[in-house]
């Protein structure tokens, strides 16, 4: 029988997993409130160089994180960007953050959470709720509301 979501939570983290410059990572379900397509944002005057401007989304205008710019990653385009809406990530209500391509809702038992090593692929510690292992392949659960608050620069290392 298939585990309820509040079964699943309480056996570990439900997260949605999504890739950036080859790499899996992963944020908490319940911040996801909806995935869409990449569609370009709206530039604005002057915001930080991660903020790739606004879109209009039923109504509302919504800031997008590019996570790519974030992290300094310049290598080429993704080849099926998705913006995900993030709930309670910061000031804003609802921020769209862009990444990669969405891959797949993952449920994390809570034994196969470690803790971060102090850097993981150049990203501090502090920005990682976890790491795990998903199918051999790692898996960094990031702290989208630490990444989107700092302003200090955070690089993806290759």
């Amino acid at each position: 029988m298939a585990q309820t979501t509040q079964e699943a939570t309480q056996a570990g983290a439900l997260v949605l997993m999504f890739q950036l410059a080859g790499k899996a990572f992963a944020v908490d379900l319940g911040r996801v409130q909806q995935i869409i397509d990449y569609r370009t944002p709206t530039r604005t005057p002057r915001p930080p160089a991660y903020v790739e401007g606004v879109i209009e989304h039923r109504g509302c205008y919504l800031p997008v994180v590019s996570l790519r710019q974030r992290f300094g990653v310049t290598d080429e385009e993704p080849l099926h960007p998705a913006i995900l809406l993030l709930t309670e990530v910061g000031p804003d209500p609802i921020v769209g953050l862009a990444v990669d391509q969405v891959l797949r809702v993952l449920s994390l038992p809570r034994d196969a959470v470690l803790a971060p090593p102090p850097r993981v692929f150049g990203i501090r510690a502090e920005f990682i709720r976890g790491v795990a292992n998903a199918g051999g392949r790692p898996i960094v659960w990031l702290d989208v509301t630490k990444i989107l608050a700092s302003t200090e620069v955070i690089t993806l290392l290759a």
